[in-house]
């Protein structure tokens, strides 16, 4: 799978809600740096655990790609985040750089946007703002 195709799948298969077929798109040791410059995930568990924080009751978030651009093993795209947080619709938008390796599985991927620990999905942040 090409770097474009990876993101394209990731956006699908969130949206669907098919966690076990999301999951499968990232390899074993897999960095997640999601925002860039909070700790990374590492690892597909880790990253299977991040769908968990993200997607809780009260908490949804629809991925839209709006642009992407590939080159070799990699891609970037410029991502819509639509979410809505207890009832209030919340839009972060992000660029993203996504690589793969020679398997076609994900194993880099690099979110670069402005953190916002009031309506971000993930723990790592919300961690980050209270300690």
């Amino acid at each position: 799978m090409s770097a474009s195709e990876a993101i394209r799948s990731h956006c699908e298969l969130w949206n669907a809600r098919d966690q076990a077929a999301w999951s499968a798109l990232f390899a074993d040791d897999v960095v997640f740096e999601d925002p860039v410059g909070a700790p990374p995930k590492l690892g597909r568990e880790a990253v299977r655990q991040s769908w968990e924080r993200s997607l809780t009751p009260g908490r949804e978030w629809t991925l839209v790609p709006t642009r992407i651009h590939s080159g070799g093993s990699e891609a970037v795209v410029v991502m819509r985040n639509e979410g809505n947080l207890h009832g209030e619709s919340v839009v972060v938008d992000s660029l993203e750089v996504w690589r793969v390796n020679a398997d076609g599985l994900v194993d880099s991927v690099r979110a670069f946007f402005e953190p916002d620990p009031s309506v971000q999905s993930d723990y790592f942040l919300i961690e980050r703002a209270e300690g």
